[in-house]
């Protein structure tokens, strides 16, 4: 529920999350098939979400509600996807309360038998018609779409092991944490970008750390191969310098006092992102990426490293 809270506050449209002001009524069941067909093709890995009662416009949300009259059974709504859409699509529709305020939730989940795909004319949509959700539209599915699901029965997961990003690297000029890099496909990955995002609470990014490899530090070229059923645990290494501490509010022992939010991207040589959060980490400092710090509070720092 907190993963909710924080869309509704932070969230953007985007390839698993949109909002709707208001919920489907009767004569609105055509975009109703859309959305979630759309929602269920996405090449985003994971649950995806339709949030109504949230009226979204690039300058801000305004949130609108739902009366508790007027909110619709999901019973209505599964009936007219699964007389709709084969294969069958998993989702729930369920009521949330955000500060005081009724929101209706649609939860599409195990997206894993793409494509999804209409079995008979309702209204203007054709029979065989498929959509997927491509940025925060909806989009005809193409050549290379179906492509990419039938090449991806499997997926990909990442995930970080671990909930400390250590700051000790400072020759190096690195940070590193335990990371998970699980290939279920039926195909080769190679991971050839990435990041990792720092934030607070509130959702404001302080800092931002280009991956330089696994195990190893190669650099901003690194490539990361993952065999078909296979896996990698190890290192993560991500870039850091002696200014990452006075942006993330780091002591002079090193120590962070707050619960960062981290979120790591990458990105594999078709093009594909994979990505993953966690909620709260924390980030321990050493060495000579302390000295902008302590010469902010002025404290004599010796340097290990001739690096400045």
């Amino acid at each position: 529920m907190e993963k909710i809270e924080e869309m509704i506050r932070h969230g953007y449209e985007c390839e698993y999350l949109d909002f709707k002001e208001k919920q489907y009524s009767k004569d609105k069941h055509m975009d109703l098939i859309a959305d979630i067909m759309a929602m269920a093709n996405s090449r985003h890995e994971g649950d995806k979400f339709i949030i109504i009662g949230v009226k979204y416009r690039p300058e801000g949300k305004e949130i609108k509600g739902i009366t508790f009259e007027d909110f619709v059974d999901s019973s209505n709504y599964t009936q007219v996807i699964l007389s709709n859409i084969e294969p069958d699509i998993q989702f729930e529709y369920f009521k949330y309360e955000y500060e005081g305020t009724l929101i209706g939730v649609f939860r599409i989940y195990n997206t894993n038998s793409k494509p999804y795909m209409l079995k008979r004319k309702y209204n203007k949509l054709n029979e065989g018609l498929c959509l997927i959700r491509k940025g925060s539209s909806n989009s005809l599915a193409k050549r290379s779409d179906f492509d990419f699901m039938y090449r991806n029965k499997g997926v990909f997961e990442v995930k970080l092991l671990e909930q400390t990003l250590y700051g000790v690297h400072d020759l190096e000029g690195c940070a590193s944490i335990d990371v998970l890099l699980a290939n279920t496909t039926e195909n080769p990955i190679t991971i050839t970008a990435g990041y990792m995002n720092i934030h607070n609470k509130e959702g404001k990014k302080l800092s931002h750390h280009p991956i330089f490899g696994i195990d190893k530090v190669i650099g901003a070229d690194f490539k990361i191969g993952i065999q078909p059923k296979s896996e990698i645990v190890g290192q993560l290494f991500v870039g850091f310098s002696s200014s990452d501490p006075l942006r993330l509010d780091i002591d002079e022992y090193g120590v962070g006092n707050k619960d960062y939010r981290f979120e790591l991207l990458l990105f594999d040589a078709r093009g594909n992102q994979y990505a993953t959060i966690l909620e709260q980490g924390n980030v321990l400092v050493n060495g000579d990426f302390l000295w902008k710090v302590k010469k902010q509070k002025g404290i004599p720092h010796k340097f290990r490293t001739h690096k400045i």
